[in-house]
C-alpha cells in the first residue's frame, strides 16, 4: 500500500458497521450540505444515511475513489457528510473494533502516529 494514502482509504469499515443518524437540518433543503437522495428521514427532526438502516451496513455514500489509487473507497460526499461522519475518530477504539470486526488488520502504532501527526 502506498503510504502517502491515509489508512481510512484502503478501509471504509465505519461505512459499513454504523447507523448514520443525524439532525434533519443538516439535508440540504433544510439548508444542510448533505444530500437529500442519500438519507431519509425516521421520524421527528432525525435523518439516517441509506444503507445504514439494515445489516449488512454499507452507506450509500461509500464508493471507490480510484483517482487517488487502486483499492481507495471513501466517502462520495465528504466535504457534505453529516456531523456524526466527521465526528468519528481515526483510530478510536470503535475504529479498531470495526476494522477488527470485519477482517481488516489492525492499524500499527507508527502509522496512527504518522497521520495524527498531519492532521
Amino acid at each position: 500500500m502506498n503510504e502517502a494514502i491515509h489508512p481510512c482509504l484502503h478501509c471504509g469499515a465505519c461505512c459499513q458497521n454504523y447507523r448514520v443518524e443525524f439532525s434533519v437540518y443538516e439535508l440540504q433543503s433544510m439548508g444542510g450540505t448533505v444530500p437529500d437522495a442519500m438519507a431519509h428521514e425516521v421520524g421527528g427532526n432525525r435523518a439516517r444515511m441509506n444503507g445504514t438502516e439494515r445489516h449488512p451496513v454499507r452507506c450509500v455514500a461509500l464508493t471507490e475513489l480510484p483517482h487517488l489509487g487502486d483499492g481507495c473507497l471513501g466517502c462520495g460526499i465528504y466535504e457534505q457528510r453529516s456531523k456524526p461522519c466527521r465526528d468519528f475518530p481515526f483510530a478510536s477504539y470503535g475504529c479498531h473494533e470495526t476494522r477488527e470486526k470485519l477482517g481488516l488488520p489492525v492499524l500499527q502504532e507508527q502509522e496512527v502516529e504518522a497521520w495524527l501527526e498531519t492532521a
